[in-house]
């Protein structure tokens, strides 16, 4: 008589040999190169943008004329064949393949998110006096002292850091060499390290839950349920910097004209000595003053670059710390800083105030702020949500009431039903709240959005999942398109 076989219960794995969800954390550190490595930076990085450019070419050139795409292999394998070449890739073995091949891997990847509908068309990589590329092996970094280090490069040789912090994760995955306008490097190191899921969130209060509205003259007006309202902003440029930079493209611009006539007059000449049978004369580059210029002028952007950088990561910080939710307004950004210009037949109108407005958005940073909060409150094991924006400036949160007169000035809302009255950016950070926390208890996506007047369920103590809590609203203020029953 057989005995039946029972099923030993799995042994639990100790805590110490689970294997938990990996992530990549980049350290970032400020690069001080010889002026050898310089250099050969700027060589790298030009050869790289002719890969990525050769590679767009042969893929969109495939699809018009063969409709078929091109994979990541062949063109690897091509690329390979072009660097041995004796003739016409030269220039391009003192760039390591592995260099080469990695910016093939960051077009596919580009094309992928095209494909997927998460990006826009890969462009062209145009020269912008960035140079940038990527050392997918062999990186080693070694500390020499508390606030220097080293980091080895192929092709580079170990580039002196400024190690202003230690870095963060283990085994190092690759390392990102960018060289800036202004002609300062820098080095983003990818490391691996062990990314745990937050138990709980930081922050269990929903009443702690804030609404952001962005805007042009406060960049960030935050309302929560308990009554915090905060106006936070920065200016990123100084009225000296601004004073100077004016001056300095106007300088730059009267060179360029110059230039350019001075070889508008060269070209005349050249057409006499032709027939002639002279020498043609050779047409007039870049001085030295413009290109002094144009590296005065790079040098005041990134300086206000790096002051957005930094307003953005303490306030994304500060909203997805001390925030159960977080909403933000659905911009389409691009669209919104597009040019008025037009063209000849349908020329723009008010191009010049639209371009002053595109300009203080940009300088404001809104796309990034929505980002990086975004990215923030996941780690706390909290919500963002983006809700639709139109009405947000001109409904009142008491009432609901909407009417453009409420809209006294840029700085003021007094609604015309009930008399409320609030600084117009606080308003409409309140409306963006309610909408976040109607969408968030819903538990919908956002559809098309188009102005409503349904207010949707109450929110006063309501919990995330309980019966009657926003299920099935269907709210056309918030764009929730939520299924019923759903928690």
């Amino acid at each position: 008589m057989m005995r039946a076989r029972t099923r030993k219960p799995a042994r639990k794995r100790p805590r110490s040999h689970r294997k938990e969800p990996r992530g990549r954390t980049a350290n970032r550190y400020r690069a001080y190169p010889t002026d050898e490595q310089l250099v050969l930076v700027k060589r790298f990085g030009g050869s790289c943008r002719f890969v990525k450019n050769l590679g767009k070419e042969q893929r969109d050139l495939a699809w018009r004329y063969g409709h078929h795409s091109l994979s990541y292999t062949v063109q690897s394998k091509e690329i390979l064949a072009l660097r041995n070449d004796s003739e016409c890739g030269t220039w391009l073995r003192e760039v390591p393949a592995q260099i080469l091949q990695q910016a093939l891997v960051d077009l596919n990847r580009a094309y992928q998110s095209f494909f997927d509908g998460i990006a826009g068309y890969p462009q062209w990589t145009r020269y912008s006096g960035w140079y940038s590329f990527r050392d997918p092996q062999d990186v080693k970094l070694r500390v020499k002292s508390r606030r220097w280090a080293e980091v080895k490069i192929q092709g580079l040789g170990w580039m002196k850091v400024r190690y202003h912090r230690p870095m963060q994760g283990a085994g190092i995955k690759s390392a990102t060499v960018v060289m800036e306008p202004d002609g300062k490097v820098f080095i983003s190191v990818l490391a691996e390290f062990h990314r745990r899921q937050p138990a709980k969130p930081l922050v269990e209060d929903w009443e702690s839950a804030v609404g952001v509205d962005r805007g042009v003259k406060v960049a960030v007006a935050a309302k929560d349920g308990l009554g915090n309202a905060d106006l936070i902003d920065r200016e990123m440029w100084t009225p000296g910097e601004r004073k100077r930079l004016r001056r300095l493209e106007q300088a730059r611009e009267r060179k360029k004209s110059a230039r350019e006539k001075a070889n508008r007059e060269i070209a005349k000449e050249n057409k006499d000595r032709e027939a002639r049978g002279d020498t043609p004369l050779a047409a007039l580059a870049k001085s030295r003053n413009q290109e002094d210029t144009e590296r005065q002028i790079a040098a005041l952007h990134a300086r206000a670059r790096r002051r957005r950088k930094d307003f953005t990561e303490q306030v994304s910080t500060m909203l997805a710390r001390d925030h159960r939710l977080s909403a933000f307004e659905d911009l389409h950004i691009k669209s919104m800083t597009a040019s008025a210009r037009g063209s000849v037949d349908a020329p723009g109108k008010n191009v010049h105030q639209k371009a002053g407005l595109t300009r203080a958005i940009l300088d404001k940073g809104w796309y990034a702020l929505e980002h990086r909060t975004g990215e923030k409150q996941v780690r706390h094991g909290h919500l963002h949500v983006v809700v639709p924006a139109p009405g947000t400036s001109i409904t009142c949160p008491e009432c609901a009431h909407v009417d453009k007169e409420s809209r006294v000035s840029q700085s003021m809302f007094v609604c015309t039903n009930c008399g409320y009255e609030a600084h117009a950016d606080l308003n409409a950070a309140e409306v963006i709240r309610e909408r976040g926390m109607k969408l968030a208890l819903a538990g919908g996506t956002p559809v098309a959005a188009h102005q409503g007047t349904n207010l949707g369920p109450t929110l006063v103590g309501a919990e995330p999942g309980a019966v009657g809590a926003g299920q099935g609203c269907g709210n056309e203020e918030t764009g929730t398109s939520a299924v019923e029953g759903a928690a």
